[in-house]
């Protein structure tokens, strides 16, 4: 099935839940396809055997699912690494582990490289327990739960400050709770210039990316973003783009 944004993710006039499915074995493909399908609050718009392509489709805002289910066995790669490499780009997207072994074999390296659950492929129940707990930015792995799961834009955090070598970004809301979400300036604006590389880059992670489709150079790229950086108040890039995509939500980024 080939999921065309244009056309929304309804069924039957329901609003859906997305998901994307990447395994490489056919039949659990499609085992995984009939029984989610099988509820038409869900629409599966993809599935592939090859990890690299559900990357792709993945760090693209357009073939993004709001759900992708990841094998944790894929032939040359595995899921944890795939799960990483996603996590790098993408702050929205939930990822749920599947797996044939005992999950508590990779719950807590899942976790660390940014999923929001695992459970085992041989249980039904479990797999509609964490659709409906991910799709409402929950956390789900039974078999550990101390594994250290987070919902999809902490643990993007998370990792950005792992990589770093920063902290962790913290802050306290008006009932001084802590947070990790970054903090950008309430004022800043972005020229039409640095909207174009922000929003190339948050798609792709590349800055290689930004300059091919900018007709610009990669160090002019990274020095923009350096620019929108200093503007936002955030430290990292990562932080910028999860920061970026808040705001932009709410209208604030709305350039003049």
């Amino acid at each position: 099935m080939a999921y065309d944004p244009r056309k929304g993710s309804q069924r039957d006039g329901v609003k859906a839940v997305t998901v994307g499915i990447v395994d490489n074995d056919r039949f659990a493909r499609r085992e995984l396809r009939r029984l989610i399908e099988s509820d038409r609050r869900h629409l599966v718009v993809w599935d592939r055997s090859d990890a690299m392509a559900g990357v792709e489709l993945c760090v693209h805002a357009d073939t993004r699912p709001d759900i992708l289910l990841l094998d944790m066995s894929l032939g040359k790669t595995d899921g944890v690494n795939v799960c990483r490499r996603i996590r790098r780009t993408v702050a929205d997207m939930r990822i749920l582990g599947i797996t044939a072994f005992p999950p508590r074999l990779y719950a807590r390296d899942l976790a660390s490289a940014g999923a929001q659950g695992l459970i085992g492929k041989d249980d039904d129940a479990q797999l509609w327990a964490a659709l409906r707990v991910l799709a409402a930015n929950g956390t789900y792995c039974p078999d550990d739960p101390d594994a250290g799961f987070l919902p999809p834009t902490k643990a993007f955090l998370r990792m950005a400050a792992a990589e770093s070598g920063t902290p962790e970004p913290r802050a306290s809301d008006a009932s001084g709770n802590a947070r990790t979400t970054p903090v950008a300036s309430s004022g800043a604006v972005l020229t039409p210039h640095e909207t174009d590389v922000l929003s190339r880059y948050a798609e792709t992670g590349s800055y290689r990316h930004v300059a091919r489709e900018l007709g610009i150079g990669e160090s002019t790229a990274r020095n923009i973003m350096a620019q929108i950086r200093r503007k936002l108040g955030t430290v990292t890039t990562m932080e910028t783009v999860v920061a970026w995509r808040e705001r932009r939500r709410n209208g604030a980024y709305d350039h003049v």
